[in-house]
C-alpha cells in the first residue's frame, strides 16, 4: 500500500504529435508506508524542487530514491517524466519501461511510453503502446487521441476513425478530437468534412472557455478560406 505525497505538473506535447503529456502521466511518487527516514526526506525534497523547476537536481534525488526503494514503480515513472520534460526521451523510455515492469497493468505507464516514442519518431511502436493503454484502461481519452495521431501519421484513415468514434462514445464533447478528424479531413482534401469538423471543435472550445484551443481552430478554418 502506499500513500500518495506528490504530484507533478502534466506538461504538453506540441508540434505535430499534438497530444498531452496528461494528468494521467503526472508521475505520481508515493512513500511505502514502511519507507525509511531517507526515502521519505528525498521523495519531499524532489516534489519542492520540481515545483521550482530545477529538474536536474530532482532528477538526481529521484535515482537516489529508486535504489533505495527499487519495488516502488512510481519513482521510476517520476523521473522517466523529469526527463521528458527535459527532452531526455531515450532515458525516458527507459525509466517508463522499468515502471511498467514493476506495474504491468497500468495504462498510464504505456501513454507515456506512447508519448515518448512518438517524440522519438517511432510511430508504429507508438501505436501500439497506445492501443495497449487502451486496452488496459477503455476510458483513457489521451490513449484515444494519441491513437488518432499516429494512425494518422501512419495512413491509417480507418484506425483514426475507429478511435475518434470510440473517444466520442465516452466522451461525446471532446473537443480535441472534432480538431484532430478536421485535420484528417483536410489532408485528405475533403473540405467541407474538415469545416464541419472544425467549426464543432471551435464551438466546443468556446462552451469550455478555452481561448487558446478556440483560436487554434479559428486559424485552420481561415486557411479553408472560411
Amino acid at each position: 500500500m502506499y500513500r500518495q505525497i506528490s504530484s507533478i505538473v502534466s506538461v504538453i506535447l506540441v508540434g505535430s504529435i499534438a497530444t498531452t503529456m496528461p494528468s494521467v502521466v503526472n508521475a505520481q511518487t508515493r512513500i511505502a508506508q514502511k519507507s525509511s527516514p531517507e526515502v521519505v526526506r528525498l521523495l519531499q525534497e524532489g516534489r519542492r524542487l520540481v515545483r521550482r523547476g530545477n529538474y536536474d537536481r530532482a532528477l538526481a534525488i529521484y535515482k537516489r530514491a529508486a535504489t533505495l526503494e527499487p519495488k516502488n514503480h512510481t519513482i521510476p515513472a517520476g523521473i522517466g517524466f523529469l526527463q521528458a520534460q527535459k527532452g531526455d526521451f531515450r532515458g525516458a523510455l527507459i525509466s517508463y519501461r522499468r515502471a511498467i515492469a514493476l506495474n504491468p497493468n497500468s495504462s498510464d505507464y504505456y501513454y507515456a511510453v506512447a508519448y515518448v516514442h512518438g517524440n522519438l519518431g517511432n510511430m508504429k511502436a507508438a501505436k501500439e503502446a497506445y492501443r495497449k493503454s487502451i486496452q488496459l484502461n477503455r476510458n483513457n481519452k489521451n490513449a484515444y487521441l494519441g491513437l488518432m495521431v499516429t494512425q494518422s501519421r501512419l495512413g491509417d484513415y480507418g484506425a483514426v476513425r475507429w478511435a475518434y468514434q470510440k473517444l466520442l462514445e465516452i466522451d461525446p464533447r471532446n473537443a480535441r478530437a472534432y480538431e484532430l478528424m478536421g485535420g484528417e479531413m483536410k489532408k485528405r482534401g475533403r473540405r467541407q468534412e474538415a469545416i464541419a469538423q472544425l467549426r464543432k471543435a471551435r464551438d466546443l472550445y468556446q462552451r469550455q472557455g478555452k481561448a487558446d484551443g478556440a483560436n487554434r481552430v479559428e486559424g485552420a478554418l481561415r486557411g479553408l478560406g472560411v
